[in-house]
Formats: C-alpha cells, structure tokens, sequence
C-alpha cells in the first residue's frame, strides 16, 4: 500500500475512528484555546490524523489485530488514560472482555505484574461503565494449572512455537543465531538459583500465559512483540520476533506490527525494532543481504 494522498489521509482518518469510536489524535480534551494557541492546536490535530490515517487503515493487518498491538504498547506504557478508550474500541468491534483481560495478562510476563494489574483494572471499569459486569461480585481465585500442567504446557508451548529455535514444530531445528551485541554471547555456567528462576519463570510464561488456548500464538506473539518494542527489550524482541517467523508471520506483517505499536511507542522505539527485525530476517533467509 503506497503512501496516502492528503485527501486520502483525511477519509481514512475519519474511516478508522468511526470504526472504533474515538476521537482524533491530539485532540484537545478541555476545548479551549488561546488566540495565540488556536492555529498550533489545529495543526497539531491535522498532523496527528498520521496515526488513524497512514497506519490504522493499512490492510496489512486486521483491525482486531491491531487492537491487541495498541492494548499491548499501552499496558507496558503505563498509559492508563488513554488505554480505556481503546478498550472501549476494541470492545465496539467485537473484541470480547475476557479477550481484553487475556491480552494484558499475556503482556504481565514482559512489562510486570504491576502494569498487567493497573491495565486490568482500567478494562474492569470500563467493562462496568458499559454494563458488561455486575458490581461487588466476590472473586476468589482459581488455579488452572497444577505443577505439571505448567510443565506441560510450557514444552507444548516451546515445541510448538520453536522458541529458540529456527523452526516450529521440528525438534531437529537449529538453534536460533542471537543478537551479537546481546547478552547471551557470553557463555558461562548458571548458578543454581538461576536455574531455579529459570524454570520458574518458563513454567508462568510459556506455561500459565503462552499456553493457554484463548487468543492463539499468532495473537499473543504479536502482543509479545508490541510489549517488547515499547519497553526497547532488543535481546527479547529479537527471540520473539524469530518466534513470529516461525509461526508464519511473514516479514511484511512483522513490519505492520511494528510500525502499528511505534503509534504508541514512539518512531525512535519503532526504527530500533526495525532493525532488530532486520537482524532475524537475515538469519532466516527472509531477506537478502545488500
């Protein structure tokens, strides 16, 4: 898709936020301004049409994917405010509450506890403001897994994805080359309670989180790598976005994700996952070297 007309520009923005139900980017929320500040505030609202305009109507990725990438970048982000109304959009095209729910906790394993909770809480208001819930209901927690659905849940999710390695589904795959500025290149034995971590932590996040049906790997790599961009975790979004190529996203829609999550996350943070990306298509052949 080639690079929008400003008459194009225009109708897209106005499309995409009628699809979602938002206002314009930069809007200014107290509606008011200055004399002096009433020509920079237009500007500054034509400008921003960019966001819906250029990169939300792309075809590249459908819109429910899109939702995810946004929900993602802005749990890692700490960008409570702005994160209710793009629960609400998600809601409006036919996202589901626990889908929202399940995305943020996917997302707890790369950005904390404490920002997949606070963005919990912000998606459990808005799902009370639009009469999806019932206030003062008791909710006591359920285990879903025990020690060995985590573990087995964890190699199924490992296998199945080819994490760390260059192919999904293939135990003979070649381990993945990683990032040469990366902490990995150093090789040395983990102490004890490393291991101990280690499995741990694989068991919450390939167990508990990746492992779970809903959403589906394509869904949850992709919220995997908006997280990590937004956060400029290279040595991570460079494992995951061999993942991605092992899950069969192809090199065109591994870009749309980026720049979709650079909306939020910033052009600077968007170019650097670029160029992580570049390093792993390299490595797997899904580009050439110039």
């Amino acid at each position: 898709m080639p690079v929008l007309t400003q008459e194009q520009r225009i109708a897209a923005d106005k499309r995409v936020r009628e699809q979602l139900g938002l206002p314009m980017m930069g809007t200014n929320p107290h509606g008011s301004a200055s004399a002096e500040t009433m020509q920079v505030e237009r500007e500054i609202i034509g400008a921003m049409a960019y966001g819906f305009g250029e990169i939300w109507s792309r075809p590249g990725l459908p819109m429910r994917e899109r939702c995810f990438i946004t929900l993602s970048v802005l749990t890692a982000k700490y960008q409570l405010g702005p994160l209710a109304d793009y629960v609400r959009a998600a809601l409006r095209i036919g996202i589901k509450p626990s889908e929202v729910l399940e995305c943020m906790l996917q997302a707890s394993s790369y950005t904390g506890f404490t920002a997949a909770a606070e963005a919990m809480n912000v998606a459990r208001q808005v799902f009370e403001d639009e009469g999806l819930t019932t206030p003062g209901q008791d909710i006591t927690p359920v285990y879903p897994m025990d020690l060995d659905d985590r573990i087995a849940a964890m190699k199924r999710a490992v296998i199945e994805c080819g994490m760390g390695h260059q192919g999904a589904n293939d135990p003979s795959a070649k381990p993945m080359q990683y990032l040469k500025s990366g902490v990995w290149t150093e090789k040395a034995k983990d102490l004890p309670v490393e291991n101990d971590f280690n499995l741990s932590g694989g068991q919450y996040g390939y167990g508990e989180c990746w492992g779970r049906e809903a959403l589906g790997y394509r869904v949850r790599c992709l919220i995997t790598i908006a997280a990590l961009q937004a956060l400029f975790a290279n040595d991570q979004l460079y494992f995951h976005l061999n993942t991605a190529v092992n899950l069969g996203i192809t090199g065109d829609e591994i870009h749309e994700a980026l720049a979709q999550a650079g909306v939020y996350a910033g052009i600077a943070g968007w170019r650097n996952a670029a160029n992580v990306a570049r390093n792993v298509f390299l490595n797997r052949g899904v580009v050439e070297p110039a």
